[in-house]
């Protein structure tokens, strides 16, 4: 029987993945301080954004920048350190590293070198607002950032799920993505959105989509800041909706395996016992992708 061995090489530093307050500096746990404190180099998003937190909690620790532009570069010289036994702490201007920030080119890279990752937990703004949704914990998916191409948004945004959908936006791009929810779902349909979690101005409320549209639409330059997380709840879905759901995903498939359009449509319909005629008016924008 092979046996399968999870010890770290204890000659190697340790790669501490430490998350950080997203508004109120005050969050940062009393480990997280401690960590900060006692390594080598603290590879960090933003050095200035950082320096004001180390100064804060008086950490005198080094301070490398990393983030998404030099990651390939500054990942190869951070894993010779962690080789040579220096430990290292990574964070990103807020919240979780990784989680929509960078991070996960040396955390992978760390594991492949049998070189131990420690998560230091803290401050994430994807579980604040679940926390404070109250509807969300039992089955949701994080998806980051939308996509920026407006058709592309669009295609996640129209699926109709049996989780909730939980995202961040820009603030340059709210107001967009809230009128596309709004052709989609109606504006009776409720969501949540938090923006500004933990700060002066935090504001997490359950709105319709017409109600949130006109907030934000008034007085933009004073509501439009910060990150947005919004939580659309899942829907209750029908049997005709998981049917539905079901015959696009395997028309999908076919034409993703080179199948043309037509001959997915009569698979599908033979399969299903559907009527053809309908299938394709329903399904004729797949045919576009």
């Amino acid at each position: 029987m092979h046996i399968i061995s999870t010890k770290k090489q204890s000659n190697y530093g340790t790669l501490y993945v430490v998350a950080t307050p997203i508004g109120n500096i005050n969050d940062i746990t009393y480990r997280a301080v401690k960590v900060l404190s006692n390594v080598y180099i603290i590879a960090t998003e933003d050095t200035r954004h950082s320096k004001k937190i180390l100064n804060y909690f008086g950490i005198k620790a080094k301070q490398i920048s990393y983030h998404k532009h030099n990651e390939a570069e500054r990942c190869d010289y951070l894993i010779r350190l962690l080789l040579e036994g220096k430990d290292i702490a990574l964070v990103s201007d807020a919240g979780t590293p990784s989680i929509s920030d960078p991070g996960d080119i040396i955390i992978s890279e760390a594991h492949k070198k049998n070189i131990m990752v420690s998560p230091i937990p803290g401050v994430s703004s994807v579980i604040a607002a679940i926390s404070s949704s109250g509807f969300s914990s039992d089955d949701f998916k994080f998806i980051g950032f939308l996509p920026k191409k407006n058709s592309q948004k669009i295609d996640i945004l129209k699926i109709k799920n049996n989780f909730s959908l939980i995202f961040f936006e820009s603030p340059n791009r709210v107001l967009n993505t809230l009128e596309e929810l709004r052709k989609i779902y109606g504006g009776q349909k409720k969501i949540l959105v938090a923006k500004e979690i933990t700060k002066i101005y935090e504001n997490i409320n359950y709105l319709s989509l017409d109600d949130w549209f006109e907030y934000f639409s008034e007085n933009n330059n004073e509501r439009l800041k910060g990150e947005f997380v919004i939580i659309i709840p899942k829907e209750k879905l029908t049997n005709k909706d998981i049917l539905d759901g079901k015959i696009e995903s395997f028309i999908i498939l076919l034409l993703k395996n080179n199948v043309s359009y037509n001959s997915a449509i009569k698979i599908v319909c033979t399969f299903y016992k559907l009527n053809k005629n309908k299938i394709y008016k329903k399904y004729i924008n797949l045919a576009k992708k």
